[in-house]
């Protein structure tokens, strides 16, 4: 069982990931490759690979418990 709390956060993460992603390719193209931009796209990149995989499990559970009814 998910909580509400858990899938705010997924979409918080859907909204502000791709932002952050976007920022931090924008900084190694100007200031050239670092490591913390690197690890800091790794890292949101598999945040918002996880919370859209969390939403698609949610949603298609919700389905499969209305067809049921």
């Amino acid at each position: 069982m998910r909580t509400k709390l858990g899938t705010a956060l997924d979409i918080f993460i859907l909204v502000i990931g791709p932002w952050i992603i976007y920022t931090r390719i924008i900084e190694i193209m100007e200031s050239g490759p670092a490591v913390y931009p690197i690890i800091s796209i790794v890292i949101v990149t598999l945040a918002v690979v996880f919370a859209i995989y969390n939403l698609y499990l949610l949603f298609s559970g919700k389905q499969q418990d209305n067809s049921r009814k």
